[in-house]
This record gives structure tokens, C-alpha cells and sequence, in this order.
């Protein structure tokens, strides 16, 4: 009975708690781990979602499946190394949240994401001119429903932990969390909408999804979820993933996205170093060295007292203001220095190197100016707006579809297919910039009409179609009469438009 106990406390846990040994051989790049041992480096992450024996079954659904055969593979070939960081865990992931350069890093795009908000696109329905009204029944719901703060949260979750998901609440509950929620205008559960609920990844774990057909929409595209210990359809979810993993990896990454926080922690870590490491050489950086008989004083019995008294009351006294008496001929003092030049250079680089991985300009993230660097602040930050436009697209487009199409059914009662948003610019003019703008296509129009190259019906429909002009919207087809007066003038009356 005692062998058997011990057998099962020397037994190593699954998930990424390795042993000690094992972590420093996988260090070391030429160790080639065991099967066992690579199901347990790229093994299902570990949450709260789900009962264990889930766990087990998906475990041995990807083993089935070849999954971890093929990683086995690659640690056979030498590429071992290479692969050898997996997804950290949400423990370790949730203790970088309170690291002040991840945390700057990811924040600053996040609230870039959600600044400007979007904006809907309302289309006539069935010709009646009611777009107006019902684009702002919408946009008053979305913020009922506080959709523009969870998808920030959401975005956040993205950055920290790789994704998350957001249930939709219709007061459903027990088995009926397995039935496809309908969305569509005849959809009864929809009137009994409640709320958009943000789920932190450590609490949900995959469900069912096909792992050995690749040809199936279900191929490693889980059906349902497991939240807490219930099991939700996929359609009562959306899903917020930025940086997706390929098909190996996601078991491994709870079959969300890599981390942006995991991306940094090598480069911040690496500052961090360098940082402790000139903080202790600006403590190392002048040396006082007093040049004495050390054979005398360390031959003669207790002869160091009156050297370490002398040294003491240097340290003490060491000032522009201190003075110290020394023999003249058999002892002096030096300063030893130690240069400090390249220094700053190589810290700073190792700080730029952050922002770097983060796509964001030094200046938006650190409030800093990158040395090295010929670009001027304007263009980084339009290069910057484009980055967050992109992932604006990337990680927000369908979730934020799909509430805007569940916030018509609830509020409106019908769905207009043809309704959707854009993400408001960041790279927006300002008013006078937008002025001589606008002013130019004037001038150029004017030109254009001037020389019989289009009409003023054209011009109309170019401004109606322009967001940016303040004739947006108008009715193209209603061109006003033009009325002409009188005037006198030395030679006779003229015309005068």
C-alpha cells in the first residue's frame, strides 16, 4: 500500500505542472521528451469550465487524432526547441496583469479600439424614409446594453489571456442552453433578451467538435461550450480571438489565440534585466581605493582594526566637505570609475523593443521619443491608427455583426440584413484641414462642370454620397431653379446669375 501511495505522489501532473528536471532538460534544446511528456506540455489547458472526465475525452480525442504524434515528431527532428514555449496558463497570465509595461502595452491599444466607437450604416426599409429614427433606436440600445464597454473588456481579455467569450441572455437555462438560439425575426426567445455577459476565459473549456474529418465545418470548430460546468451552444456565444494559433496548438491555448501579454513577457523581462542591471552599476560606478602596507597591517596580530576604523570613517565622512589624512610617503588614494557610456543607449533599446512587439509608437505607449529613428510622430501615429483599424476588423467585426443584428430584432422587431457599421477613422482631419479639403473638390468640380466633363446632377450625387461634406444625405434628384436678376449697368441691362 505505502509503494502504491508513493508510486502515485512521484506520478507528474498533467498540464503545465512539469517536474523541476524535465523544465531544465527542455532548457538545455537537445532533450527529446517522451510521448507522455509531450501531451503534457501540449496537453488542454487548465480551467474551471469543465468536469475532468471532459478533460480526459478531449485528451484522448487528440491523441487519437494524431496530434501530439506529429509535435513528438517535430521534437525528433531537432525542431524540439523551437517549440518548446506553449500557452503559460491563466495563473501565470492573470499575475502579468499587474505588470505596468504589459498592462501600458495592451491598455493603450484597447482604448484606441473602442475611442471613436462605430458608426451604423442605416439603409431604407422597403422604401420607407424611417432610417434615421431607427439608427437611433439602435445606437441608444447598444448603449443600454452596454456593448461598446464589454467589447472593450473583451479586447482586453484578448490582450491578456488570448480571447474569451460573451454569452448572450435570454433567461435560458439547464438544457435549453443546448438548443441553437435563433436569430432571426421569428425567434421567441429573443423577446426575452437580458444582456450581453463577458465570460473570462479561465471559466469556459471546449466542447464537442470534430478533430480527425478537416473537411468538416466542425473541425476543431467546437458546437458547444462548457462554462462552469454547463454546456452552451456555440450559437448563444461570441467568440473574441485576435491572435489565432494553428490547428496543433489549439488545444493547448483552450482553442482561444496567443496572448499578447505572453508575446511581451520575453522582451519585458529582458528590460527589466537590463534595468537592474544598470541600477547596480550606477552603485558600482566610482571605487575609492586606498593604497597602503597591507603586508605590515596583515602580518601583525589585530593590525586590520585601525585599517578598518580608517576606512569606516572615510565611508562616513566620503563628501566634497570630508577630508582624510594619509602617510605621505607610503600610502594614497585613487578613484576608480567606471564608464557608463552605451549604457542608456542599450536600456532604452531594450524599452523600445516593447512597443516594437506591440506595434504602437513609443511616444503613444511611453510618452516617449524613439532614438534612432528619422520618422516623424505624425506618420507613427496614422501607421499606428491603420494597426488599430486592422485589428478593429480583426477581432470586433463578426461579434459586433451579430449584436447589431440581435439589438434589431429586440428593439425594432424585424432584421434588416443590408444594416451594418464602420469603425469611425482615427485618422480623421481636423475642421480646418477638413475645410480646404472640402474646398478643393469644390474648385475641382466647378473645373470639371466648367469644361462639359459632368453635370451638376453628378456633383449633387457626390456630395450626397460624402460623409465628410455637409451636404450629406441630401436628395440628389431635387437640383434648385436658379433665378436670375436684373441689373443696370453703364451699357444697358444685364443678366446676373
Amino acid at each position: 500500500m505505502a509503494r502504491k501511495q508513493k508510486r502515485q505522489a512521484t506520478k507528474p501532473r498533467r498540464g503545465l505542472a512539469l517536474s523541476k528536471s524535465l523544465l531544465e532538460r527542455l532548457e538545455d534544446g537537445q532533450y527529446i521528451p517522451t510521448y507522455e511528456e509531450v501531451k503534457d506540455i501540449y496537453g488542454p489547458a487548465k480551467t474551471l469550465g469543465t468536469p475532468k472526465e471532459v478533460t480526459l475525452a478531449m485528451d484522448a480525442s487528440l491523441s487519437s487524432a494524431g496530434a501530439y504524434t506529429l509535435i513528438q515528431h517535430a521534437w525528433e527532428h531537432g525542431q524540439g526547441y523551437a517549440l518548446g514555449p506553449s500557452f503559460m496558463g491563466y495563473a501565470a497570465l492573470s499575475s502579468l496583469t499587474q505588470n505596468g509595461l504589459i498592462r501600458a502595452c495592451i491598455e493603450t491599444v484597447v482604448d484606441d479600439m473602442t475611442r471613436e466607437w462605430i458608426d451604423i450604416k442605416a439603409v431604407e426599409n422597403e422604401g420607407q424614409d424611417d432610417s434615421a429614427e431607427d439608427k437611433k433606436v439602435i445606437e441608444d440600445a447598444l448603449i443600454d446594453f452596454r456593448v461598446k464597454d464589454i467589447f472593450h473588456k473583451a479586447a482586453e481579455y484578448n490582450g491578456y489571456f488570448g480571447g474569451c467569450l460573451i454569452f448572450i441572455d435570454t433567461g435560458a437555462t439547464d438544457n435549453q442552453l443546448l438548443v441553437p438560439l435563433d436569430i432571426s425575426e421569428k425567434s421567441a426567445e429573443l423577446k426575452n433578451f437580458k444582456r450581453f455577459v463577458l465570460v473570462e476565459p479561465i471559466n469556459i473549456f471546449p466542447g464537442r467538435y470534430e478533430s480527425t474529418d478537416p473537411l468538416s465545418p466542425r473541425y476543431f470548430n467546437p458546437d458547444t461550450w462548457w462554462i462552469l460546468g454547463k454546456e452552451v451552444h456555440a450559437s448563444r456565444l461570441i467568440r473574441i480571438c485576435g491572435n489565432e494559433v494553428p490547428i496543433l496548438l489549439k488545444p493547448s491555448y483552450n482553442f482561444m489565440g496567443m496572448p499578447q501579454a505572453q508575446l511581451l513577457y520575453d522582451y519585458v523581462i529582458h528590460f527589466q534585466d537590463s534595468r537592474t542591471s544598470a541600477a547596480r552599476l550606477l552603485e558600482k560606478f566610482s571605487l575609492t581605493a586606498l593604497k597602503t602596507d597591507m603586508e605590515d597591517i596583515l602580518t601583525n596580530p589585530n593590525a586590520t582594526r585601525a585599517l578598518d576604523g580608517r576606512l569606516a570613517y572615510l565611508a562616513s565622512v566620503r563628501s566634497n566637505d570630508g577630508i582624510l589624512a594619509i602617510d605621505k610617503e607610503m600610502e594614497d588614494i585613487v578613484k576608480l570609475e567606471t564608464p557608463l557610456s552605451g549604457v542608456t543607449d542599450i536600456v532604452r533599446q531594450m524599452l523600445e523593443l516593447i512597443v516594437v512587439i506591440n506595434r504602437t509608437p513609443a511616444v503613444k505607449s511611453l510618452g516617449i521619443s524613439p532614438s534612432g529613428f528619422n520618422a516623424t510622430g505624425d506618420s507613427d501615429i496614422r501607421n499606428y491608427n491603420d494597426h488599430v483599424k486592422s485589428q478593429q476588423e480583426k477581432v470586433f467585426r463578426a461579434g459586433l455583426q451579430k449584436v447589431l443584428d440581435i439589438t434589431q430584432i429586440v428593439t425594432l422587431g424585424r432584421l434588416n440584413q443590408s444594416v451594418t457599421f464602420d469603425f469611425v477613422d482615427l485618422n480623421k482631419d481636423d475642421a480646418k484641414a477638413a475645410a480646404e479639403t472640402q474646398k478643393t473638390k469644390t474648385d475641382r468640380d466647378v473645373a470639371l462642370i466648367d469644361t462639359g466633363v459632368i453635370s451638376e446632377q453628378e456633383v449633387r450625387q457626390r456630395l450626397s454620397a460624402d460623409p465628410d461634406s455637409d451636404y450629406f444625405g441630401i436628395n440628389a434628384s431635387e437640383v434648385p431653379e436658379v433665378h436670375y436678376e436684373e441689373a443696370e449697368n453703364q451699357n444697358g441691362p444685364i443678366y446676373t446669375p
